[in-house]
């Protein structure tokens, strides 16, 4: 009998600090042409093998020469993500002098399909692998 309460807490601590199956997969890209530097990150939490949420983080830092244009460029990234606010993303668009930051949080299992695809997020709700596959081809380095 001691033993085998020894074993269910055992296993109780360890789906305790594993997260009962939940992982994470981060991937970031760096793109930097016409005047413009971009830094992406998305972190995709997994639970069973399925994606349950979604972070990405964009930073935009553009050259002196299109810094006028900073307020506009962040008007329409704002009204670009915001209509997918209802349904599990949260975003945040801020910017300063020369950056725009984009955070988008995103709740995929509450997401529509119009929403994932307006994302271009069709093909990044599967398993961690498929995931993985889907975020490189686009470009991403994952770990």
């Amino acid at each position: 009998m001691k033993k085998g309460l020894m074993a269910l807490a055992a296993m109780g601590i360890v789906l305790v600090l594993t997260g009962c199956g939940t992982e994470t997969l981060t991937c970031t890209m760096s793109q930097d042409e016409s005047g413009m530097k971009m830094n992406q990150k998305a972190v995709v939490t997994f639970e069973d093998n399925e994606v349950t949420k979604m972070k990405m983080d964009v930073e935009v830092e553009v050259d002196e020469a299109y810094a006028n244009y900073i307020s506009m460029m962040e008007s329409m990234l704002e009204s670009q993500f915001t209509q997918f606010s209802d349904n599990g993303a949260k975003v945040d668009v801020s910017s300063s002098d020369s950056k725009i930051n984009v955070s988008i949080d995103m709740d995929v299992k509450k997401m529509t399909d119009e929403q994932k695809e307006n994302l271009d997020m069709e093909d990044v709700y599967g398993s961690k692998d498929a995931t993985k596959k889907a975020l490189e081809e686009q470009g991403y380095t994952c770990k």
